[in-house]
């Protein structure tokens, strides 16, 4: 647990490790994640598994050097090999494998492009499952682009940016301050803010974002008014200290893309404008708050079921 962030550090719930384009059949990646070294690899059938990192045998790390063997991983030590499932199923100098020959297997889903882990203390199966995405299936949308950042900062802290009007005027110059509302339905929190922006040729636009998070990892942000916009955030602890921040662009197919790219384009340079600040602040556990603020701590009360 950080110090400048006193909160538990690895939450619980569905955490983007990869995009698919990272991992091409016979793939093997090494992966940090939840202070811990995990490998990525890609079966001969096409399915993704994660395991630990390091072979119970002598502890080498089976993303350094390893290799796929059919549905399983092979230790570029000694060669043994390990299932998906993390069981060794064959030691090519030994007829007998022993019992502890087996390493934890992480619980992996392929979701419209992105690769998402589950996380829980204790290997808890999954509570929840994240949703396809309707405009991935969808001809009318097209996937534009993705941005990744690792930043000194904690999960919760990310998004309470969403839920937080006053900083989209004093730190990205919306021209007022949004009114947001903000609800939560057990793992799923939502919120919708309706913001004045500056359009094309000086004109005002009323827009309306929209945020959809299942779990602390993965969520959805629509935006409406100067373009259609969908981007998929998804935020991702590294250890104690740091995060991994992607975010993936969806636009509509028909003419209106180049408001979109540069909506999207926006988007990124205003988180890179937050960065700083996640980077130097402090978390105070009972901030003091103006009226029209309380949207933070809905958001604090329900990321605590996952802590």
């Amino acid at each position: 647990m950080s110090a400048r962030i006193p909160l538990p550090p690895f939450p619980r719930g569905w955490f983007q490790v990869a995009s698919s384009e990272e991992l091409t059949p016979g793939a093997v990646v090494p992966l940090r994640a939840f202070g811990r070294d995990l490998v990525m690899f890609r079966t001969q059938g096409g399915e993704v598994r994660i395991l630990d990192a390091y072979c119970p045998h002598m502890g080498a790390h089976l993303g350094v050097g390893g290799r796929v063997e059919q549905d399983g991983i092979r230790c570029p030590f000694h060669g043994w090999v390990f299932s998906g499932e993390g069981a060794c199923v064959r030691i090519p100098y030994a007829d007998t494998i022993p019992p502890k020959a087996k390493i934890r297997s992480w619980e992996a889903r392929e979701r419209d492009g992105l690769i998402l882990v589950h996380h829980a203390p204790g290997d808890e199966p999954p509570s929840f499952e994240v949703p396809p995405l309707a405009e991935a299936r969808s001809a009318a949308w097209s996937f534009h682009m993705s941005r990744r950042w690792r930043i000194r900062s904690h999960v919760q802290e990310a998004l309470e940016n969403i839920v937080d009007p006053a900083h989209l005027v004093a730190v990205h110059g919306i021209l007022e301050w949004p009114r947001t509302e903000v609800e939560v339905d057990g793992h799923v929190i939502r919120a919708r803010s309706t913001v004045r922006q500056n359009g094309p040729g000086g004109r005002v636009v009323d827009g309306v974002i929209t945020w959809e998070g299942h779990g602390m990892g993965y969520g959805t942000i629509r935006f409406t008014g100067i373009a259609e916009v969908l981007f998929v955030n998804a935020v991702t602890p590294i250890d104690e200290e740091l995060i991994d921040v992607r975010v993936a662009f969806w636009l509509p197919s028909d003419g209106s893309q180049r408001l979109g790219q540069a909506l999207a384009a926006e988007i990124c340079r205003q988180i890179e404008e937050d960065i700083p600040i996640w980077e130097n602040k402090i978390y105070r556990p009972q901030p003091v708050l103006s009226a029209g603020e309380k949207g933070i701590m809905t958001l604090r009360k329900w990321s605590s079921q996952f802590l």
